[in-house]
């Protein structure tokens, strides 16, 4: 078949703490919805683009924001590019206000939905236990997503989304 997968992968250090987590988380649901609105709707290049971001404290504290997608073989160039100029425009200007706002809601539902199960409890309450954390921050969590801002998208963007730290991997289908 006549397509290509791509992967986009930026990587590094981190600096692992619930400020750092709440910022990537950001700049992936942020980023997540700049790659759809460009390489789905308007390059029409795509159907599911998706980004994914990781980060982790042990054995060395490491983060993985990755652009995926698979699109026609003579799109890769064009939808590439696309999807570089979106990440420049996010170091160049942060988020819109309106973004920062759709992570924020999405957030705030999820915390209310999770808050009702015993297993996100029981999860919650051992990761707490075993960072040494204290289990009632999650109480003021919604508080703490004031801290997500057009300025503070900007940095994180220009932080994590370095070109130095950039892999671009591309599988093509067997020649005939």
């Amino acid at each position: 078949e006549d397509k290509a997968t791509v992967s986009l992968i930026y990587h590094g250090s981190y600096n692992y703490s619930d400020k750092e987590n709440l910022q990537l988380d950001a700049l992936k649901a942020i980023l997540n919805i700049k790659i759809i609105e460009r390489l789905r709707e308007k390059e029409s290049g795509v159907y599911s683009p998706g980004v994914d971001v990781s980060y982790s404290a042990e054995p060395t504290a490491t983060y993985e924001a990755g652009i995926y997608f698979s699109c026609a073989t003579a799109n890769v160039d064009k939808l590439i590019a696309a999807a570089v100029d979106e990440v420049n425009k996010l170091k160049q200007s942060g988020a819109t206000a309106e973004d920062i706002q759709k992570f924020k809601a999405e957030e705030k539902r999820q915390l209310e939905l999770q808050l009702r199960e015993n297993g996100f409890w029981l999860g919650y309450l051992q990761s707490a236990y075993n960072r040494g954390k204290n289990p009632s921050e999650i109480l003021a969590y919604e508080k703490t997503l004031d801290q997500v801002s057009v300025a503070s998208t900007k940095e994180a963007a220009n932080q994590y989304l370095k070109s130095s730290n950039f892999i671009r991997l591309i599988l093509l289908p067997e020649k005939k």
